[in-house]
């Protein structure tokens, strides 16, 4: 039990000499006050702590401060994983619309050989013509003829 009170105090004293150090060189005297307070409220709980431990209250203050944490982190999880799944879908329909750009232009170069193709045709057609070559028409039917 003495060495826990003598660690006791033995904390309280090095954290004042620590308070006084961090007051002394700090330069603006504007945050002096705010910084005060801080060191007050965590001295405070240095000076009530044994008091905390005895009552059982030093486990839950751990359990809440553990809880906040953990909610804290798993928040910041969430909202990058929400950054992440939106990038992703940015992306996602940057390529889409990429490959339905990509796939129109191959729709038009096909329309254009095929009307380029056509038009050889005709070419031929009319080169045939003038050559007096003339391929004659072929008709095929399947059925039963209905001439007879």
């Amino acid at each position: 039990m003495k060495e826990f009170i003598y660690g006791w105090i033995q904390d309280i004293a090095f954290y004042t000499l620590l308070m006084e150090v961090v007051l002394h060189v700090l330069p603006e005297q504007g945050q002096k006050k705010y910084l005060q307070f801080f060191m007050g409220i965590v001295l405070i709980i240095l000076v009530i702590s044994p008091m905390l431990s005895a009552a059982g209250l030093d486990r839950q203050l751990d359990e809440t401060y553990a809880r906040q944490t953990y909610d804290q982190e798993l928040q910041e999880f969430q909202r990058r994983q929400q950054e992440i799944e939106e990038d992703y879908e940015r992306r996602l329909e940057e390529r889409v619309e990429e490959a339905a750009g990509e796939m129109e232009e191959l729709e038009k170069q096909m329309e254009n050989q095929e009307a380029s193709g056509e038009g050889q045709e005709r070419q031929v057609e009319e080169q045939e013509g003038e050559h007096g070559i003339e391929i004659p028409g072929v008709r095929v039917e399947i059925g039963e003829n209905e001439e007879d």
